[in-house]
């Protein structure tokens, strides 16, 4: 798993890129009587709440202010450059919307809801989406779905179970609807090739196979990841050790300007 995806100038993209891979491939491996599809949902955050903080990064939108002047004459298609003096942030704003897809696994031809695969983001591991996630999730599980939280971000809050996690870089926590309240714990370091995590089913119906490291692996193709990553610039959060002497390693050649 590269790092540098956890870039939140990238990580959106990557983010509904990398949901679709996994669609696609869930789909492929669907007995009769499945679909999968791509949904979305929409949530209005307060520009107060930490998960804006990574959603809004600090940077400035210029506009002609009162005290603007025009600079220079203009060029043959009536351009003028314009000097800005006035400068608002995005963070001026009272709140913004963010958009997060993830899948859902129906039984045809009655649609019914089976199962539903979140990949995580900094909405849900931050501030307020915190416990509107952990809302929806109890809520799917107590009524008999299953749910697969897929968390590739080392930033933002982990689940909270009965017992601690297992010290890792990622995790894949399958809940499910007919298990309650056992959950499948799936880890693995960042430099660990990435598991096969079973979608649950309806009984007797075996669970489907996701190859996360093929999935991975094609949105980053597709997505041309190296070429776009800021690869000059620091992780957050840091790698330390052993870890950050094998990113280092890999960056000489690497696309991005920092």
């Amino acid at each position: 798993m590269d790092p540098y995806l956890e870039d939140p100038a990238f990580w959106d993209g990557f983010h509904d890129v990398l949901i679709t891979e996994c669609m696609y491939l869930v789909e492929k491996g669907l007995p009769d009587g499945y679909i999968s599809n791509v949904k979305e949902r929409a949530e209005v955050i307060s520009t107060d709440d930490a998960a804006a903080r990574v959603y809004v990064p600090d940077i400035g939108v210029s506009r002609r202010g009162p005290g603007s002047r025009r600079k220079g004459k203009p060029g043959a298609g009536g351009v003028q450059l314009l000097e800005a003096v006035e400068r608002i942030t995005l963070a001026s704003l009272d709140s913004i919307e963010v958009r997060e897809a993830y899948i859902e696994v129906q039984r045809v031809p009655g649609y019914e809801l089976v199962t539903v695969i979140v990949l995580m983001s900094p909405w849900n591991k931050n501030g307020a989406g915190i416990a509107v996630h952990r809302g929806k999730r109890s809520g799917l599980v107590r009524d008999g779905v299953h749910f697969l939280e897929l968390d590739l971000l080392r930033g933002g809050t982990r689940a909270e179970l009965s017992e601690p996690l297992p010290g890792a870089d990622h995790y894949a926590l399958v809940f499910r609807g007919d298990r309650s309240p056992d959950v499948d714990v799936f880890s693995w370091k960042l430099r660990d090739k990435l598991p096969r995590i079973p979608i649950p089913l309806r009984a007797p119906d075996p669970d489907v196979p996701l190859d996360l490291s093929q999935a991975v692996h094609t949105a980053y193709e597709r997505g041309r990841y190296d070429r776009k990553l800021r690869y000059a610039r620091p992780l957050d959060p840091p790698l330390k050790g052993t870890q950050a002497r094998w990113a280092r390693e890999l960056l000489p050649g690497r696309g991005g300007e920092g």
